[in-house]
């Protein structure tokens, strides 16, 4: 009885043999497919970093030119953009000048 068992499965085995080789080439297949899946996932997410760090980046610029255009009517402002832009001094201080060596 356990040897008539044993001779089916072999049988069984011996005529499909090809199916589990079709298994086993289609989980090489979807194993290769999980590491591309993976290695593109950690590139996209790395990418997405990158982006939102230059989005920051770029809110806090405009941000700064939002407060700049708004103070433009501002006297202090105008002088403090002549002192820093062109180095110009109010009549009352003195500019002195460091050349670089």
């Amino acid at each position: 009885m356990l040897t008539r068992t044993v001779s089916q499965i072999e049988r069984i085995f011996l005529d499909s043999w090809w199916v589990f080789l079709f298994l086993i080439l289609c989980y090489l297949f979807y194993e290769q497919g999980l590491k591309r899946k993976n290695h593109d996932y950690a590139r996209l997410h790395a990418y997405h970093a990158e982006l939102q760090f230059k989005k920051e980046e770029a809110i806090q610029t405009q941000e700064d030119l939002m407060l700049q255009i708004n103070s433009q009517s501002d006297p202090a402002w105008v002088e403090l953009t002549l002192m820093k832009g062109l180095g110009l001094v109010p009549e009352d201080q003195t500019k002195v000048y460091f050349p670089d060596e």
